[in-house]
């Protein structure tokens, strides 16, 4: 049973790891268009994909032309500040390594406390006493 603990706890790092990794890197991405002014054509973009049929079935398309217009509209006004918030966000990706490593300790005590708590339970002769 203790084995089945740790290899839970591995499989939580690994998917908390990736995903982080995930987040960084699309943090960065973010940042960098940002900063480089490159997020204009991209919202526009954007806003000209046609909205699928079959996303009617779950949203409604004015909501989803609504969002491509408000993305467009904040781009647009958020123009001359862009570089500044690409450099701000560029601040994130330590902060998001930081809960990264917050979240490892609680997986690995919470791993250690089931550990633990599975050899208090096991009968005595079982642990040769």
């Amino acid at each position: 049973m203790k084995i089945a603990v740790w290899i839970v706890c591995l499989m939580l790092l690994g998917f908390w790891t990736g995903g982080t990794l995930l987040l960084a890197e699309l943090t960065e991405w973010g940042a960098r268009k940002l900063a480089s002014g490159e997020a204009v054509p991209l919202g526009e973009v954007f806003t000209q994909w046609p909205v699928p049929a079959w996303v009617g079935m779950w949203v409604d398309a004015a909501w989803i032309e609504a969002a491509q217009g408000g993305v467009t509209w904040a781009l647009q006004a958020l123009h001359g500040t862009l570089p500044l918030v690409g450099s701000v966000i560029g601040w994130v990706v330590p902060f998001l390594w930081v809960l990264w490593g917050l979240g490892a300790v609680l997986v690995l005590a919470l791993a250690f406390g089931a550990h633990w708590m599975l050899g208090r339970l096991q009968p005595a002769h079982a642990r040769g006493i």
